[in-house]
């Protein structure tokens, strides 16, 4: 993908909102689901397109992570920077999901919102999971059923204006 492609997807994804999975509670699945890697790899802004050792979380099967915020938000969207390992991934929204002690989301009747799919099994790129407009909640499950490497994650919000000074991970800090 040549650079000026690259800058103008960039442009008009920011300008759907700002990228709100920092603000989120992430977890990931326990039991046998296991992977390799931080959690902290996945909001630290750090990617093979800007960075020559960005970390990677990476399933060898398959798993689950959860981002949970404090209150309900209006969600575009979720966006992956996927490795070399790619698989197909599936986003599903919830207002009022938790996620229990046994590592697990527990649902009730009513909680499900939406759910968007990417069975591509894309390689090296940006996977887009995008909801229905006006999709609101507070609890988002983000799934593989195969193994996936996973670069960055990113939330964009709706109807949040973007600050004039950009927002900085500790990891893109920690770099310059």
């Amino acid at each position: 993908m040549s650079g000026s492609v690259v800058l103008l997807l960039a442009a008009a994804l920011w300008a759907t909102g700002t990228n709100i999975a920092p603000d989120a509670v992430t977890r990931a699945t326990q039991g046998f689901n296991t992977y390799s890697g931080e959690l902290t790899y996945l909001t630290d802004g750090l990617t093979p397109d800007n960075s020559e050792q960005p970390g990677v979380f990476a399933w060898p099967t398959k798993g689950n992570l959860v981002f949970q915020f404090e209150d309900p938000r209006l969600v575009a969207g979720v966006r992956l920077r996927i490795g070399t390992d790619a698989g197909s991934y599936a986003a599903i929204a919830y207002l009022g999901a938790v996620f229990d002690s046994s590592g697990q989301t527990e649902t009730t009747a009513g909680s499900f919102v939406a759910d968007v799919y990417d069975t591509d099994f894309q390689a090296d790129h940006w996977v887009e999971l995008m909801f229905p407009d006006e999709t609101l909640t507070d609890y988002i499950e983000l799934m593989t059923e195969s193994g996936a490497e996973i670069y960055e994650v990113e939330i964009l919000s709706v109807g949040q204006v973007p600050s004039a000074i950009p927002a900085v991970s500790w990891g893109a800090v920690k770099i310059k």
